[in-house]
Formats: C-alpha cells, structure tokens, sequence
C-alpha cells in the first residue's frame, strides 16, 4: 500500500498533507505528514497583497513552503480581473525562480490563466485544484500542460470531476480534500472505481506525480 497523498487540503488527515493555509487554520494532524503551501487567493486580494508576496518570496526562499498558492483567477472575486493578472504573474514567477508547484484556483477564466502562463513558457508545474468543469475545458487545461486535481465532487457520480475523471490520463492527475469534511482514502477509493484500477496502484501513479512535481518534500 502506497501513501495518501492530499496536495490541497484545509483539513489534514492521513498520509502526506499539502496544507494551504489561506484560511488561518491551525488544525493539528496527528495521523500523517504536513508540509505548506502559501499564496495569494483570488477572493482574498486585499490593501495587504502586494506585502504580502514579498512574504511568499521569503517563505519560498527559506524553504518554508513546498508549493505557492492557491493562486488564480476568478471572474467571482471583488477583485478586478487585471489586478488578479498582475498577482497571480507575480506567483507565477516565482514559482518559475523557485521550481515550485502552483496551486491553481481558476472559475470561468480559463483563457486569461492560459494567457499569463504563456508568459512563463518553461513552467511546468501548475495544478488546477477542484476541478469539476465541462469536457471541453478539460481537454484545453491538460493541451496546455496543466495537471489536474479532483476532490470530493468526485463521489457524486453526476458531476463532471466522475464523469471525466477516467478522461485525465494517469500522469497528470492529483487528489485532495479541499476544506471538505471527507477523509483523502474516501477520495481515494472513488477515484479508483471510476479509473477501474486498485487504490495501491492510484496511489503508485499519484506518488509518481507528487515526487516528481514537489521535490522539496523529499
């Protein structure tokens, strides 16, 4: 049996934890392994963000953090979408600088993150988190590089994440929890149904991914 391995989550549980901290959390872990990520989410830019990369670059330099984000764009957010650009290049290069995953949050702006991204052609490590999108989008995240991380959408057999999940070939594809309240193995196991492989062979593929894109978890 491989780890678990959850890249996104606000609740730590077993295995290897990628906690994202945007919400304050200050939970404990005491059944697996917690590494952090840090980042400037769309829906919390604020009078503080621009200081607040100059953190990131310290944390990143320092080796605080494992991965940058999340970091995105949301067409939702309070935020204008070009001041969301400008921050979310900022992440991008400095995940460039520091050979960093990026944490991606993204709602109906997909052409925009292309758009920057394309400024940083020699990265490769961007994560669309959550996803639970149309075929069609899909298809044009995973031409342009992206891997994919699908979470709790997935044990609804209606949605787009379980209906696509068998779609997102092996190699680019993650799991996580997000700020669900559902154990990564649940995760787990639902994914594996829908990929018709075993949970220990998931594991081994998704382990594969997770060494080679986070390597500062060593």
């Amino acid at each position: 049996m491989g780890n678990w391995i959850n890249i996104h989550t606000h609740r730590p549980g077993k295995g290897i934890n990628i906690l994202d901290s945007c919400l304050g959390e200050t939970l404990p872990c005491r059944e697996g392994k917690i590494f952090h990520s840090a980042g400037i989410h769309p829906c919390f830019i604020d009078a503080r963000s621009r200081e607040r990369l100059e953190e990131l670059e310290q944390a990143a330099a320092v080796g605080k953090i494992v991965a940058l984000g999340e970091a995105g764009l949301d067409r939702n957010a309070p935020a204008s979408l070009p001041v969301q650009q400008a921050l979310f290049e900022a992440q991008l290069q400095m995940a460039c600088r520091y050979d960093l995953p990026l944490v991606i949050h993204v709602v109906r702006a997909v052409p925009e993150l292309v758009a920057s991204c394309k400024k940083c052609p020699s990265f490769g490590k961007g994560i669309i988190h959550g996803f639970n999108n149309r075929r069609e989008i899909l298809y044009d995240l995973l031409r342009h590089g992206f891997y994919v991380s699908v979470g709790a959408k997935v044990l609804d057999a209606r949605s787009h994440a379980s209906v696509l999940l068998p779609e997102i070939p092996a190699e680019r594809l993650f799991l996580e929890t997000d700020n669900a309240a559902i154990p990564i193995e649940e995760i787990y196991q639902a994914a594996a149904l829908r990929k018709q492989v075993a949970v220990s062979e998931l594991q081994c593929l998704i382990e594969a991914n997770f060494r080679k894109l986070f390597t500062r978890c060593g």
